[in-house]
């Protein structure tokens, strides 16, 4: 079970803060000041956890996977995982279209590159990863523009059919890549 502690509860508050700001108008027209009375904390509690706007947008983002994935079985489905996923955001849907109307959906491909990418240097793998990460983002991204209004079923169905046959959904395990070079090399 997990704890709130003091920090995780101030960042939750100057995100929901910002949020609501963000209804009101754009990201550049607020400042660190409006966002601080909003939550009713001081400056140096926002710079104690943030460094820009920016950074409170991508810790909703952050903090938004980390509840959707905590959730779920490493021995998910693949169809099931993208559901509950995008059952997940669907649940955001009124703060998800507002951030991307602002053009910050960006944010989230940050926090999903820097979250699933995985740590070794071969440039094949890397490749992969980036590849299939862009690709699951830009799914996510075609539904925020068409109004989330694809049922979260039918858009996991439609998106585990054009993956690969060796996708992995929390992509631990490192699929065999074919790497033309080096196949060539042996021939």
């Amino acid at each position: 079970m997990k704890t709130n502690t003091a920090p995780h509860l101030m960042k939750e508050c100057i995100a929901e803060a910002l949020l609501l700001l963000l209804r009101e108008r754009p990201l550049e027209s607020i400042s660190v000041l409006d966002v601080v009375h909003k939550a009713g904390v001081n400056r140096s509690t926002y710079y104690r956890h943030f460094e820009s706007k920016r950074d409170v947008i991508r810790y909703y983002y952050k903090s938004s996977l980390d509840e959707c994935l905590s959730s779920l079985r490493e021995d998910i489905a693949l169809e099931q995982y993208f559901q509950a996923i995008f059952s997940h955001f669907l649940k955001h849907k009124q703060e998800l279209l507002l951030l991307d109307s602002m053009s910050l959906s960006d944010l989230l491909l940050d926090e999903m590159n820097s979250r699933f990418s995985p740590t070794e240097k071969d440039p094949v793998r890397m490749l992969y990863f980036h590849y299939h990460i862009g690709g699951v983002f830009n799914s996510f991204r075609y539904w925020l523009k068409g109004g989330m209004t694809i049922a979260p079923e039918v858009l996991a169905k439609q998106c585990v059919k054009i993956l690969p046959d060796d996708f992995s959904p929390f992509l631990q395990k490192f699929p065999a890549i074919r790497d033309p070079e080096r196949e060539s090399v042996r021939s």
